[in-house]
């Protein structure tokens, strides 16, 4: 790994030398081979020269002009890669020197080798005797001092990150490839391919310094796009790709586990509700209404003069939903006049009966709030949907599969949230099925892929964790981020 001393008083104008006389190298094979195929290949593809030799010939020349062609390729492929890392190691370096500087303003002290300590210097003989003594300001300086220590290794580490990347990419660009179409030294010549090294470089400089990453690619649907944001974001934040493509995966393996658990849930709750609610008539409450319906409970049971009696009345109405609200969605059924309570009315109908403020007074805050976000949800879903073409649902069908039952249960979820009866019971509990059948297929694989990957990740990086890694990672993410 590169030390701090090696990252400071490197001479980074040798790579954009090199890069330059690469490009000169391109420029002269390219002279080589324009005069290779006139002076040379043109009298194989003449009337002069006939039969098996010839033959032999014109394949022995397409080949060697091949080469000629490949190290155009390869030396144009070398030239960018330094040029890009040239770049690179000057920004890196350059916020390594920012971290330095604001750790002397921190009142540190930071060596040639880069070691951080505390400048007692800086203070009298009486105010030093007394920071060394003090118990509590030798803990604050050991862990200033731990932090400063961690965020400058972190740019070090950062930096030694792009190193590695070059070293990569220098060796794959040099590797001849199995062959392309007249490539006569197949894994022995130049490298054909090397751009494509090049331009994948190119892609990550682009990456870095490029403010539209954030625009959806036209390639990508509403979730991918999602999905490369909250990746990227952390990379980018992190300066590590490999803490992005961790946070990803957990986050993705956590989300796809609480989805299954919610249409579980659903599932299983709402078979027995339309079971009891066929067998006994009772009433269906609305999802999200639980903990309401707990609360007006215990509060009706309250002992005058307790800790819950003092709690105002229009406060909880305000959360849990006004049953005198709720009156206003009565209905005759059997010959029956039905009064519902909050949890039980159709929100529709109680609009219908008193307005859209009765309506939003039967739900209560609770309740108002799954309504609101169930219809955020599902408007996404048709969103992300629309993104959908016919190449993208034969590459992933069972996403495609997962994302359309996922729409679905939401809607579903929402109507039962806003009109709890038999039939949007049904709907929920019919497409929380299909749902959890497709998240089963699409995602069998991610909670357990993600959280392998988090266990490995903190395995190899618990020796890195320092008493100060918090601060200094914090500090880090400051100056890494492209924006700030």
């Amino acid at each position: 790994m590169l030390t701090y001393y090696e990252v400071m008083t490197t001479d980074f104008g040798s790579l954009s030398d090199a890069a330059d006389k690469w490009q000169e190298m391109a420029d002269e094979f390219h002279k080589v081979e324009r005069r290779y195929r006139d002076g040379v290949q043109k009298i194989t593809k003449g009337q002069a020269w006939l039969g098996e030799s010839a033959r032999a010939a014109h394949t022995k020349f397409a080949a060697t002009r091949y080469e000629y062609q490949a190290a155009q390729t390869q030396a144009k492929a070398t030239a960018t890669l330094l040029r890009n890392a040239h770049q690179q190691f000057v920004e890196l370096r350059k916020q390594l020197e920012t971290a330095r500087a604001d750790a002397v303003k921190a009142g540190m002290k930071v060596s040639e080798q880069g070691k951080v300590a505390y400048d007692y210097d800086r203070l009298s003989p009486s105010e030093s005797s007394a920071a060394r003594l003090n118990p509590t300001h030798a803990a604050s300086v050991n862990a200033s001092v731990d932090a400063w220590a961690d965020f400058i290794r972190l740019c070090v580490k950062a930096f030694d990150d792009a190193d590695q990347d070059l070293k990569r990419d220098l060796e794959a660009v040099v590797k001849d490839g199995k062959g392309n179409k007249n490539d006569g030294t197949a894994g022995t010549g130049f490298n054909g391919d090397a751009g494509q090294v090049a331009k994948s470089d190119g892609a990550q400089k682009r990456a870095r310094h490029d403010p539209d990453w954030f625009k959806k690619r036209d390639d990508e649907t509403l979730d991918d796009y999602m999905e490369r944001l909250r990746r990227d974001g952390v990379t980018r934040l992190t300066g590590s790709a490999q803490l992005g493509d961790l946070v990803n995966a957990v986050t993705k393996g956590t989300m796809t586990a609480g989805a299954f658990a919610l249409v579980t849930g659903t599932s299983v709750t709402y078979s027995f509700n339309l079971m009891s609610h066929f067998k006994s008539d009772k009433a269906l409450n609305a999802p999200g209404t639980l903990v309401s319906r707990f609360a007006n409970t215990q509060l009706a049971g309250t002992a005058p003069g307790s800790v819950l009696s003092r709690v105002p009345p229009g406060l909880v109405t305000a959360m849990t939903g006004s049953d005198e609200a709720a009156m206003y969605g009565a209905f005759m059924k059997n010959g029956t006049f039905v009064i519902p309570a909050a949890s039980e009315a159709n929100l529709i109908r109680v609009a219908r009966g008193g307005g859209l403020a009765q309506a939003g007074k039967a739900a209560g805050w609770i309740r108002g709030a799954g309504v609101v976000g169930g219809a955020a949800g599902t408007v996404y879903g048709v969103a992300n949907l629309s993104t959908y073409d016919g190449d993208k649902i034969k590459a992933d069908p069972a996403k495609f599969a997962s994302d359309l039952s996922g729409t679905a249960f939401s809607g579903s979820m929402t109507a039962l949230t806003v009109a709890p009866n038999p039939v949007t019971a049904g709907l929920a509990l019919g497409t929380g099925v299909v749902y959890g059948g497709a998240l089963i297929w699409d995602n069998h694989e991610a909670i357990g892929k993600g959280m392998g990957e988090a266990k490995d990740w903190v395995g190899d990086r618990t020796k890195d964790l320092g008493s100060g890694i918090a601060s200094g990672a914090k500090k880090f993410k400051d100056v890494a981020n492209p924006f700030d």
